[in-house]
């Protein structure tokens, strides 16, 4: 759900109707595709989750709480020694989503693609405070990061800053060999 100052609530959820088809496959924790190729979601949360996630409501035991994005997947390929990880929107945190997928493996990916979810637009975005303790964790990791549009502009110029060639921009239609 989609919270708003006036009203009800959105519902932005999966079709209700595609909950009994046999097409999709619903998981949840770690689930493998195929030989390098899994999902990982279930993502616990120790980093602040962005505070852009503040609209954005679960229903649960018929209330509608804060959305703890349990559900969230995140998608892993390893393929010839090289690892990259997907995070669509990193409503989790880009910092939880990478320590959990270090949890997982015993050792930080090659690639992270995806938003960091740190920007609403314009000028609504995380702290820079908050933007530089990302960019100091993700620096540790040593992995390259490409990022998008819900990363937002200003708050990807201050992680550039911070962390200079391991963070890249990804905008539409970028062509990207690993």
């Amino acid at each position: 759900y989609h919270g708003k100052a006036e009203g009800q609530p959105d519902y932005i959820g999966i079709d209700q109707s595609l909950q009994e088809s046999r097409r999709l496959i619903f998981t949840e924790g770690r689930f493998e595709i195929q030989e390098g190729i899994w999902l990982f979601s279930d993502v616990s949360h120790p980093a602040p989750l962005p505070s852009s996630n503040r609209d954005l409501l679960m229903k649960q035991e018929g209330e509608l709480v804060d959305d703890l994005f349990l559900h969230e997947q995140n998608l892993v390929i390893e393929e010839d020694g090289v690892t990259v990880l997907f995070t669509g929107c990193a409503h989790n945190g880009i910092v939880n989503i990478v320590r959990h997928f270090h949890s997982l493996r015993g050792r930080y990916p090659d690639y992270v693609l995806g938003g960091f979810h740190l920007s609403k637009g314009g000028d609504d975005h995380e702290s820079y405070e908050e933007i530089d303790r990302i960019a100091a964790f993700l620096t540790k990791t040593e992995a390259t990061y490409y990022t998008g549009h819900c990363t937002g502009l200003l708050p990807y110029e201050r992680l550039r800053e911070k962390m200079g060639d391991q963070v890249r921009y990804l905008s539409a239609g970028t062509l990207l060999e690993l």
